[in-house]
């Protein structure tokens, strides 16, 4: 819509509203201007359009309409890089945003931070198996939402934090012992609501109510795939109690020695957050997990399993999925 609003054609090539789609710009290119733009579902569009909008004919006013808007730390993060690279945004109030025309210009330096998506993977292996894992490129002055994963959901499961400004350090409670967050708002860090749920799973630590809720996360029911829906069925597969919140996840955590992987293993929806979430549960099922369309990490982690194993010390066999005796008899971390 903000793209047509601003004289581009969009022509969708199979079925409307979906990719893939055909986009024929105006004859005055990027127009600018008034913009208006919903921010609801992803803060990545506003992120597109920031980006673009030194270069538009006209200087740039975006507003930010309808609900709340979700990830504003990546929002953030955008307006500081374009500053470092010589065009400051001014933020005005309601959420409106007025962009200069200009150009980009290089700085001297500029320090690419570690995805802190990804870092919670590896954080939450040593939350999980009770190792000490440290990222060095990821720590306190961080902008990206996810940095604060260590300290607003592991470190209240039980885990201890060390972070400075440029590291994070996280050493894992003996196995078995993580405790449940009855009530954590993740919607400044979508993207590791699966991370927590892997680990709300195994934290029961004999309290009277197991029960980890997670909101704020509505936005992840249109990613690679309804991501919440996938959590709660492939969880159920385990013998985890979940079900879906209007915008989140309640997760009912279950002893260890309880849980028994999916003989068919899990379904990952060719979602790399699936496969790289349900490797971290499979640290620590007694039996085991497989893990289907192990490929699919390749989107932001192609080393994954290799690090897994290599670098965090998880073991891993093969499954040929020629016959079910290969599923009953194998198993894949």
């Amino acid at each position: 819509m903000a793209l047509q609003e601003n004289g581009s054609q969009i022509r969708y090539v199979e079925n409307e509203g979906s990719l893939p789609i055909e986009i024929t710009p105006s004859q005055n290119k990027f127009k600018g201007g008034e913009i208006n733009l919903s921010a609801s579902i992803s803060s990545q569009y506003v992120t597109s359009i920031l980006l673009s909008a030194p270069y538009a004919s006209e200087p740039v006013t975006l507003t930010l309409t309808g609900d709340k808007v979700v990830s504003q730390p990546y929002i953030d993060m955008t307006i500081a890089m374009m500053e470092s690279f010589g065009i400051k945004v001014e933020r005005l109030e309601g959420n409106v945003y007025r962009i200069p025309q200009g150009k980009y210009t290089n700085p001297s330096e500029y320090v690419i931070e570690s995805d802190a998506s990804s870092a919670t993977y590896p954080l939450a292996v040593a939350a999980i198996t009770g190792i000490t894992c440290t990222l060095p490129n990821i720590g306190s002055t961080s902008l990206q939402g996810d940095a604060a994963f260590a300290v607003k959901v592991l470190e209240p499961m039980g885990c201890t934090v060390t972070q400075t400004e440029t590291s994070t350090t996280v050493q894992g409670p003996p196995i078995g012992s993580l405790r449940p967050l009855p009530n954590i708002d993740m919607e400044t860090m979508t993207d590791a609501f699966l991370t927590a749920s892997v680990l709300a799973a195994v934290a029961s630590n004999n309290e009277e109510e197991c029960i980890t809720r997670i909101t704020g996360i509505a936005n992840q029911r249109v990613k690679e795939c309804n991501r919440i829906s996938a959590m709660v069925h492939e969880l159920n597969k385990f013998g985890v109690i979940a079900s879906e919140l209007p915008d989140g996840i309640q997760i009912h955590g279950s002893k260890i020695q309880s849980l028994k992987g999916p003989i068919s293993g899990v379904k990952c929806y060719d979602d790399h957050r699936i496969a790289m979430s349900f490797s971290i549960l499979g640290c620590v099922v007694p039996d085991g997990t497989i893990i289907r369309e192990k490929k699919c990490v390749e989107k932001t982690w192609p080393g994954w399993w290799d690090d897994l194993e290599n670098k965090l010390g998880m073991n891993f066999l093969g499954v040929d999925f020629g016959s079910s005796d290969d599923l009953l008899n194998h198993n894949e971390a």
